[in-house]
């Protein structure tokens, strides 16, 4: 939930990142831009100062992002990139591959927490399958 809602339009260009996914986290403090070789954060409480980086290393786009909607695990979000999905912990202005999650065997679609557990991911993939990953 947001602390405070106002009308005003703010534009911040990111044209090196060549995004392909984004997610707001929990509190709409933080954003989550995907390209191909970093995931840019941006604090969206000052857009302006800048944005943090977190290198990856993959010949494969970002299909789909998302932050974690629970309160305990509102540090951690997923990124899936062709048949994986890659977990990432966002804490003190840095963040890192926590565990890698595979087992589809085409691109994975799209992705997204469950509401009622806070360790429970859930991917769907052009394969056909759905996975519910337990992150326990």
């Amino acid at each position: 939930m947001a602390a405070r809602w106002s009308s005003e339009n703010v534009v911040v260009e990111f044209r090196d990142s060549q995004a392909t996914a984004m997610s707001v986290d929990r509190l709409g403090q933080h954003a989550v831009l995907s390209g191909r070789r970093f995931l840019y954060i941006v604090n969206l409480d000052a857009p302006f100062e800048g944005h943090r980086k977190i290198s990856r290393q993959s010949k494969w786009d970002i299909g789909a992002v998302q932050w974690n909607p629970h309160d305990s695990f509102a540090h951690y979000f997923a990124a899936s990139s062709n048949q994986r999905v890659d977990l990432y912990k966002w804490k003190d202005g840095s963040g890192e591959v926590g565990t890698t999650l595979q087992g589809h065997t085409r691109v994975i679609s799209d992705l997204d927490w469950a509401v009622f557990e806070p360790d429970l991911l859930v991917t769907s993939s052009v394969d056909t399958y759905i996975y519910i990953w337990d992150i326990k």
